[in-house]
């Protein structure tokens, strides 16, 4: 490989938001080689890592996150294939950062896995976004509740006001319409709300 070609795969590697890895296929996921981004975004040197020199790759994983990773890495040993995984991995600092992974198991010439490679990328930004729209769409479909619930009680007012001015008589016709108005009012503006909330 010539200079150039190192400079660039050095280059691009520390522009991508996570980090490539290689590690032994066994519960502490221990790293035979992991490149620099799990320094420069997680905080922990990569001499730290390699061969579980001061930690393991497993202890980073959020406790609530553990089994789910043991899963997919366990199912794609089984069909000797790839993952695909979100999860939390813990910075130096203490803060979870969500990540997806992209794995897949190596086998040797004989077929039998012997590790597994990939890369993990920061998407906790992301992640946060897609929370915030969840949130903001759960507060509209609380607004579009109580506003049935106002339509509803506004049906309601209206059949009142439509006896009223029954009883009245001519006297009543005025009220009538306005009565019958605001029933139709109702009707349409809940049929709009029913159609949003089925969206």
């Amino acid at each position: 490989m010539s200079k150039e070609d190192m400079s660039f795969e050095k280059s691009v590697l520390e522009k991508i938001n996570g980090f490539l890895y290689r590690c032994k296929l066994d519960e502490a996921y221990t790293m035979i080689g992991i490149t620099s981004g799990i320094e420069r975004i997680f905080g922990y040197p990569v001499t730290d890592i390699i061969g579980n020199r001061v930690r393991t790759y497993a202890s980073l994983i959020h406790p609530d996150d553990n089994q789910d990773v043991y899963q997919a890495v366990n199912n794609a040993l089984e069909k000797k294939g790839n993952y695909d995984i979100d999860y939390r991995l813990m910075t130096s600092e203490g803060r979870a950062i969500w990540v997806h992974e992209t794995g897949g198991v190596i086998c040797d010439d004989r077929g039998e896995p012997i590790y597994c490679e990939g890369a993990v990328t920061d998407i906790d930004s992301l992640y946060n976004r897609m929370q915030d729209k969840v949130e903001d769409m759960a507060a509209v479909a609380q607004k579009t509740t109580e506003v049935l619930e106002s339509l509803r009680y506004l049906k309601l007012l209206a059949l009142n006001a439509g006896i009223e001015a029954a009883r009245a008589g001519k006297a009543g016709a005025g009220f009538a319409v306005l009565a019958q108005e605001m029933r139709k009012l109702a009707y349409q503006s809940e049929e709009t709300a029913k159609s949003i909330t089925s969206r």
